[in-house]
């Protein structure tokens, strides 16, 4: 009995690789932090945290530069580097940043 129940097991977990192999392997990869994906929106030189938006989803984050002094040097427009995975941040043309601090999803559309 235990080797018709073990049998079966290993036939369903088979099965499930088969079909499941090619599906994770067609999803699309994460953004690379070498592709621009988003642009900056605001600059706070207060607080020294820039908010950028993804220009394909809408969603917007917050993050902060590991040099504070470097706040200067960014612009509303900036091109901005993600991996969402790693929280990581590389603002285009010179220094990656502390790390992404908050996610804001974008807003729902109105229900009609």
């Amino acid at each position: 009995m235990k080797k018709k129940k073990m049998q079966a097991c290993v036939s369903v977990l088979g099965i499930a690789f088969i079909v499941g192999a090619p599906i994770a392997v067609s999803l699309p990869p994460e953004v690379s932090a070498g592709t621009p994906c988003c642009t900056v929106t605001t600059v706070n030189v207060k607080t020294g945290i820039v908010t950028a938006k993804n220009t394909a989803t809408g969603e917007t984050f917050k993050f902060r530069l590991v040099k504070a002094a470097q706040i200067g040097n960014i612009k509303v427009g900036d091109q901005v580097s993600t991996d969402f995975q790693t929280r990581q941040v590389t603002v285009h043309s010179f220094q990656p940043a502390e790390g992404i601090l908050m996610r804001t999803p974008r807003p729902r559309p109105p229900i009609r």
